[in-house]
């Protein structure tokens, strides 16, 4: 089985990848270890918040910190207040993640006027006063997994897309399926704006499937992450309409359970490097206390690979080691069997600096 590592020649980007590198080869520590970071988060919902968050934790605690870690259950408002709260405590600095650069914009100015340096990670914008904001190229995943997709409805019939309304992430992907589309005039998009619940979008689907009963009637299914995909794939399931392809994106455990499950209707995942979005955000943090954020690139960007049947225990792996058999209690050399893994992963490196 071979992986393959696909580089992207731009000096921009290898500004970005030698940053990373050097926050990764330093240890650093502030206060002689006493300090406090507060990490805010819009929700935990899936592997990617908790995997941002432990790879931060992970970079604060051994340089003898304590991170706090403040959940705003899917409210954006919420979200705002938390930044808020932490920014009136005593923390010494503030991660996000999550949430509008523009409306995160006064909130990090207020942190500055007290001396507080604030990392965002996956904003995907530069938040003005920000030291930095680490993400994935959303639009590369996304494009990775429409791709899979589309290929597996032989380019045509009509695609329900669910995403969350105004969530600029899930707009970001959406957008990149969207310009996929316009070379495939056969595929019919039809939106289907949904909530940060899978119980909804199960719901949602199964009104979808009763009113298209028809063999054909639906190609395919575009989920904009993969915690909201188990509601569509749960429906599909149940009613016995294995013939609907479905994709989505981040790569969560759950979702390879889904990927490896026998005539299954899952075919593809965009699947991103996540636990490097907390560590960067943990290093950043830790040069910004130091007094050198100018070290920091204002934007940092992790890998993303496109996973089918076909190289999904490399895919697997790649993003949570060989442990992951464990966890999800399925036998490698059998899902070889099963799944000839053909296809090569590629790791492909930011498509934008």
């Amino acid at each position: 089985m071979k992986k393959q590592i696909t580089l992207l020649l731009a000096a921009a980007l290898g500004t970005i990848l030698l940053a990373g590198n050097v926050m990764a080869e330093e240890e650093l520590t502030y206060n002689n270890g006493d300090f406090k970071i507060g990490f805010a988060t819009r929700e935990i919902v899936n592997d990617l918040n908790r995997d941002v968050i432990a790879g931060a934790q992970e970079v604060i605690e051994a340089a003898g910190g304590e991170m706090t870690v403040i959940n705003a259950e899917a409210d954006a408002t919420k979200h705002n207040e938390n930044i808020e709260n932490l920014i009136n405590s005593d923390v010494d600095g503030i991660i996000v993640e999550l949430g509008d650069a523009q409306q995160l914009a006064p909130l990090v100015a207020k942190a500055n006027e007290k001396g507080i340096p604030v990392v965002t990670t996956c904003v995907m914008a530069h938040v003005e006063g920000s030291v930095t904001d680490i993400s994935a190229d959303e639009v590369l995943t996304s494009t990775l997994m429409s791709r899979e997709l589309l290929a597996s409805m032989n380019y045509e019939g009509n695609l329900y897309v669910f995403w969350v309304s105004g969530a600029p992430l899930l707009e970001q992907r959406k957008r990149a399926l969207e310009a996929l589309l316009v070379d495939f005039p056969k595929v019919k998009m039809i939106e289907v704006p949904t909530e940060h619940d899978p119980a909804t979008v199960q719901s949602q689907m199964e009104d979808i499937l009763t009113a298209n009963p028809d063999e054909g009637s639906i190609a395919g299914v575009w989920v904009a992450y993969d915690q909201l995909a188990v509601g569509a794939y749960q429906a599909i399931k149940m009613a016995g309409r294995n013939e609907i392809k479905i994709g989505s994106c981040d790569g969560d455990r759950v979702t390879y359970s889904m990927l490896l499950a026998d005539d299954s209707p899952f075919v593809a995942i965009g699947a991103e490097n996540v636990k490097e979005l907390g560590l960067m955000a943990g290093k950043s943090m830790m040069l910004a206390l130091n007094g050198r954020a100018d070290e920091v690139p204002a934007a940092q960007y992790t890998t993303s690979y496109g996973v089918t049947k076909w190289n999904a225990i490399a895919g697997a792996e790649e993003r949570f080691g060989e442990e992951v058999w464990d966890y999800l209690q399925l036998d490698k050399e059998e899902l070889a069997e099963k799944f000839p893994q053909t296809q090569d992963l590629y790791v492909v490196q930011p498509l934008i600096p």
